[in-house]
């Protein structure tokens, strides 16, 4: 029987009373951690990992990431790193959002993916952009004025609106 997967939350400094200037809120007893990590574990392997520099844990359903990256695997070994300025991490929906200069950098296709926002699914293993995304490989680009979607492989990638520049040379795409 299969392992139902675990999220855990590793809090290195819990509670602060101290206001944040990324949080969303301007209460006073806005509850932030430093340093968070955030991974969901299947048969002893991890799956995917989220890191933040610091994390708003305010709100109910949702906690705001500051700097945050999202790790994905493959087979236990590293796979993608997803980064950008800000996110959210939707507890209920299990969804993560990263925002603003939001990059892809898959690390087995050698590949750059790069728009204003990404979104991970992570019941579905989905991840997709809604908006104007460029890919990139050695010289070769491709723009999905439509955004893209994939999973968290990154092998196969579907592209919205899709433009491409193509090499000059064959040799080009061999890098």
């Amino acid at each position: 029987m299969k392992q139902l997967a675990i999220c855990t939350i590793l809090v290195l400094l819990a509670a602060c009373a101290k206001q944040e200037s990324f949080s969303p809120e301007d209460n006073a007893g806005v509850q932030m951690a430093h340093r968070v990590s955030i991974f969901e574990s299947k048969d002893s392997q991890k799956q995917w990992l989220l890191t933040a520099e610091a994390v708003d844990f305010s709100g109910l359903t949702t906690a705001t990431l500051k700097n945050p990256l999202l790790l994905l695997k493959q087979d236990g070994k590293d796979s993608a790193r997803v980064s950008g300025d800000t996110g959210t991490f939707d507890y209920p929906n299990k969804l993560i959002t990263i925002e603003g200069n939001a990059k892809i950098h898959s690390l087995t296709e050698k590949t750059l993916i790069s728009t204003e926002c990404f979104f991970y699914d992570i019941d579905k293993d989905r991840v997709w952009s809604d908006k104007k995304t460029t890919i990139t490989r050695g010289s070769a680009k491709a723009v999905a004025r439509g955004g893209i979607e994939t999973d968290s492989k990154l092998t196969r990638i579907e592209l919205k609106k899709q433009t491409t520049r193509v090499p000059k040379s064959a040799s080009e795409l061999k890098r």
